[in-house]
């Protein structure tokens, strides 16, 4: 692991002490119910969570999978996922596998090589991640080339396109970029490319938002 990296990867370690603190279920819950809902998540499904972070999305992705199918969670930081585990204990989920990886290294081959030649994914759910992640469009289309056909890829992520007191702060605090054209990239890659938003603001570019691509590859 490169400098950066580890950087980063100890930064989240540290972070994930409070990370349920600050990325709180009051705060997110309505944008990652709304975002899993158009996952259209089914029994026996397997799924690539990216990154999993303290395993926050797996409350809503058992609420439609009831411990069963896989669910195949990543992260780059071993503390985020010792949070995970906790919770993967608590609530005896059977059905979910914790991962420490580099997101830049997922591709065909990696899936080949740690879960087997034939596995490909019904989805893929990436939330605040994207906006941090380093080659992000080559990570974009590596998780697309995952996907079974018919599959779904959602992500959930920041877009403010102007300076901002909370984009300055989502910027300090996530170590990543707030601006990044990810759905404008995306949109040129699927098919049946949404851009959606769980909550109504009147302004979208000069006020907070989430961004909810959700696309169907061919």
């Amino acid at each position: 692991m490169n400098k950066d990296k580890t950087k980063i990867s100890n930064y989240y370690d540290t972070f994930s002490n409070f990370y349920d603190l600050f990325s709180s279920k009051a705060y997110y819950r309505i944008p990652r119910e709304f975002a899993i809902k158009e996952l259209s998540l089914d029994l026996n499904q397997t799924i690539l969570n990216v990154p999993c972070g303290t395993g926050q999305n797996f409350e809503y992705f058992e609420n439609y999978l009831n411990n069963t199918g896989q669910i195949i969670a990543v992260d780059l930081s071993e503390g985020m996922l010792e949070k995970a585990h906790i919770k993967v204990k608590k609530y005896k989920w059977k059905n979910i596998e914790l991962m420490k990886e580099d997101v830049t290294k997922i591709d065909v081959d990696w899936v080949q090589c740690k879960l087997g030649n034939n596995l490909q994914f019904d989805a893929i759910f990436c939330d605040l991640g994207l906006s941090g992640f380093p080659q992000w469009e080559e990570v974009i289309d590596n998780l697309i080339s995952l996907l079974k056909p018919n599959g779904k890829i959602v992500i959930m992520d920041w877009y403010i396109d102007k300076p901002s007191l909370r984009g300055s702060f989502i910027k300090w605090i996530g170590k990543g970029e707030v601006d990044r054209p990810l759905y404008q990239y995306l949109e040129k890659r699927v098919c049946n490319f949404k851009l959606m938003l769980p909550l109504s603001y009147p302004n979208p570019h000069t006020l907070l938002f989430f961004i909810i691509t959700v696309c169907l590859l061919l």
